[in-house]
């Protein structure tokens, strides 16, 4: 997803601090909580991906919404929309715009008010496979090159070292800060980022940095998989029907096995599978979107019981006027067995109405 613009949502909601800048005191992140010990044991029996597909499926079925910013990027706004499930930003002010060095997120009683007392799924955004710069790891970094400190792509993103323990240990960390808000899940944005290690000839490491990893398409595939199942145990120690959504990465597992059958990358793909609960994939109704994706995706995902999202822009489809547009994306999400949303454009600044489609039964997990 394009980058969110977290200096706007300062300042568009009279949180921001002064501008940080040079080698201030930053004030150093509150240490973590530790997930509840007795969470496994007590409250996660009943747990399972049959029982958060039924949930999911009827979240889907009324809708669901993304925004990050917006000039009102606020709690009792997002309350107030309509939609089954909504996929917020937890993080209102960056650390750099932040009166303390860093990052102010919603509070647990707003995100009690956002998802109605857990009666409304809320998604927590995290980014797995890039390093952004309003983040507290970022303005917190050491002084030195991290191992987790990843190439720049031919497109400009910069890149984590998604394999890297350390990038783990902050990937761990993040998903600790905010389950304790009270967020329902997780949504992992640039998943498809092991294609880029593995693909782009445009990468560009810093000078004699390259942290030991995996060298071709398959084995960063799997080391992607590896680090969602991280995060989703860690997110489920916290609340052991915690949803975990990714974006993208439709030939995941496919890319995973490479030119044969391995077992051990089926085996790896089976547990990405029961490690999440859906799959959102952008602009999938666009004409240029190959037909192998849509086979992979409802092959790969929809079939063994992980929904399958579809997020798709009106920017893209510039020649076709609103209401031939909706229907063309319901009847496109309905024949595919996915479960669609339009939003006007990628700034994510603001929710846009829900879809409600009639609850499709959850399908069955090997």
């Amino acid at each position: 997803m394009p980058f969110k613009p977290l200096s706007l949502i300062a300042a568009l909601s009279g949180l921001a601090g002064p501008l940080l800048t040079g080698a201030p005191a930053h004030a150093e992140p509150a240490a973590a909580l530790a997930p509840p010990a007795s969470a496994g044991d007590r409250d996660c029996v009943m747990s399972n991906p049959r029982s958060r597909a039924a949930r999911l499926s009827q979240a889907l079925a009324r809708g669901y919404g993304v925004q990050y910013w917006g000039p009102s990027y606020d709690a009792e706004a997002l309350s107030r929309q309509p939609h089954g499930l909504l996929i917020i930003e937890t993080t209102r002010v960056g650390a750099p715009d932040s009166a303390t060095g860093v990052e102010e997120r919603f509070t647990s009683a707003e995100i009690a008010q956002i998802n109605r007392n857990g009666s409304r799924p809320v998604l927590g955004y995290l980014n797995v496979g890039e390093v952004e710069t309003y983040r507290d790891y970022w303005a917190h970094r050491p002084s030195e090159t991290p191992d987790w400190y990843g190439p720049v792509a031919g497109a400009g993103d910069h890149l984590s070292a998604f394999w890297s323990p350390d990038w783990h240990a902050i990937m761990l960390d993040r998903v600790d800060r905010m389950m304790q808000t009270g967020i329902d899940g997780l949504f992992l944005d640039d998943v498809l980022h092991y294609y880029n290690h593995a693909m782009d000839p445009g990468l560009s490491w810093p000078a004699g940095h390259r942290p030991e990893g995996p060298a071709d398409a398959p084995g960063m595939a799997r080391e992607m998989m590896h680090l969602v199942g991280l995060i989703a145990v860690r997110a489920r120690q916290w609340n052991c029907n915690a949803f975990i959504v990714v974006n993208n990465g439709a030939f995941i597992g496919r890319d995973a096995a490479g030119d044969g059958a391995d077992p051990a990358a089926r085996r790896a793909f089976a547990a990405y599978l029961r490690a999440i609960d859906a799959i959102l994939i952008e602009n999938v109704s666009a004409p240029g979107t190959h037909a192998h994706t849509i086979e992979a995706l409802q092959q790969d995902f929809r079939d063994q019981g992980v929904a399958v999202m579809s997020l798709d822009f009106a920017t893209t489809f510039p020649a076709t006027t609103p209401e031939a547009l909706g229907r063309f994306i319901v009847e496109s999400a309905l024949d595919r067995g996915f479960h669609p949303a339009l939003a006007e454009d990628d700034s994510f600044n603001r929710v846009s109405a829900p879809i409600s489609l009639p609850a499709r039964p959850a399908g069955a997990r090997e």
